[in-house]
């Protein structure tokens, strides 16, 4: 019964596998190597559970470029920077789309600090220029864990109903519903073309089981208290989800999570607007329909997960094709030169993106007929024949609409 969330988990693994050299800023300038900064389990107990990297970079050049990838839009992000000595200053820059444009920037104050909080998906890079080299200081990034996603539940307790009566409100019912399946698409084309979107070949995986799980005592006297101030603020916050809600995206233009797109309500004989069955000897005919809700669930999160890869990568490959595009105007060996690294490191790679979302796309909707036909079955069981034809298929139909990749 798990088959329909597993193949909801490949199908986001192999987009996100589909182009391994997006999984950084873009930039054309040969000069910026920048150096990948490989988070860690770490495990404090409560709130500051995660994955962090820490460090003393001793930098003897006037840039340097970081970059961090593998993160997921449900989980926060935190970066802190702390100069020795604290009169130092350190200007620093998070960049997401390209390292020509910083989404986010500042510098270390007179106590030698400064720090970021932020939501993003899939990389970011780092940009760090100290007033004066050498320049020693401390880095810490910091992703916590993924919260649990507020998804819409379709679902609504209802009584049956049969004969004539039964019959003319599902007719009403199949009338409304098409209406709302045509007024979906309608808007989702309009959102898809009007949408701010952003960077992104997300790895939404987690990070290796096999990764060294980090401790306090691991790291540097300046890691360590900066770790202690992160794990101090996050206790005083009320809850993760809600530090989690608080956050803006890195940048302006990237794609977040949408939790309006319910879709039409599915009459349950057992669920009343959660994605549980209720528990105990009055309700155990309803247990034969758990493992199918789950899946749809589970199934229905992955959707919207290659919403915002498909909406990020779109963005990307935009801003990274601007950028390119004035550089070619600088000269004409410049303007040949960019022709080729389009078409080697954009369009074909992007052409390869395209085909393998639609067909994650399929995947995943298939899955979900799958669990809405297993909870069908469960439902004629109860008492409600042909819940499928009747309820499912309009559901069915608006995810397929809603979240159908547009390129």
């Amino acid at each position: 019964m798990l088959r329909g969330f597993t193949v909801g988990c490949i199908a986001i693994a192999s987009v996100a596998g589909a182009r391994p050299s997006m999984a950084q800023p873009f930039t054309l300038d040969e000069k910026i190597k920048p150096t990948e900064i490989k988070l860690e389990p770490y495990k404090p107990g409560g709130k500051a559970d995660g994955r962090m990297y820490g460090a003393v970079i001793n930098q003897t050049q006037e840039g340097q470029y970081f970059f961090v990838q593998g993160l997921s839009i449900y989980s926060p992000t935190y970066v802190a920077v702390a100069a020795d000595p604290p009169t130092a200053r350190i200007q620093v820059a998070l960049h997401k789309e390209t390292w020509g444009t910083p989404s986010l920037e500042g510098k270390t104050d007179d106590t030698g600090r400064w720090n970021a909080t932020f939501k993003t998906n899939g990389d970011f890079g780092i940009h760090v220029t100290p007033d004066r080299v050498p320049a020693t200081y401390a880095l810490v990034v910091w992703v916590g864990n993924e919260v649990e996603m507020s998804l819409p539940s379709p679902f609504t307790k209802s009584s049956h109903t049969t004969g004539r009566d039964a019959s003319s409100g599902n007719l009403g019912m199949f009338a409304l519903a098409g209406l709302l399946i045509v007024a979906v698409a309608a808007a989702g084309f309009y959102k898809v073309k009007a949408a701010r979107m952003c960077l992104l070949i997300g790895l939404l995986l987690t990070a290796p089981l096999f990764a060294r799980a980090g401790s306090a005592q691991d790291y540097p006297k300046a890691v360590a208290a900066m770790l202690d101030q992160l794990k101090s603020f996050l206790e005083r916050q009320e809850s993760v989800e809600k530090f989690w809600e608080s956050l803006k995206a890195l940048s302006n233009d990237e794609g977040v999570p949408d939790d309006s797109q319910r879709g039409p309500s599915l009459p349950s004989s057992c669920l009343d607007g959660t994605w549980k069955p209720p528990s105990g000897d009055a309700y155990k005919n309803c247990q034969c329909m758990a493992t199918a809700v789950d899946k749809l669930r589970k199934n229905r999160q992955m959707l919207e997960k290659l919403r915002i890869l498909v909406a990020n990568q779109k963005a990307f490959v935009g801003k990274a094709t601007a950028l390119g595009n004035s550089f070619a105007q600088l000269h004409t060996v410049l303007g040949l030169q960019w022709v080729g690294i389009k078409k080697h490191d954009i369009d074909e790679p992007y052409a390869q993106f395209k085909t393998i979302s639609n067909q994650k796309h399929q995947q995943l909707m298939a899955a979900i007929q799958t669990d809405l036909k297993d909870i069908s079955e469960c439902e004629a069981k109860l008492g409600e024949p042909d819940w499928y034809q009747k309820f499912g298929f309009v559901y069915y139909e608006f995810l397929y609409a809603a979240y159908k990749p547009s390129f």
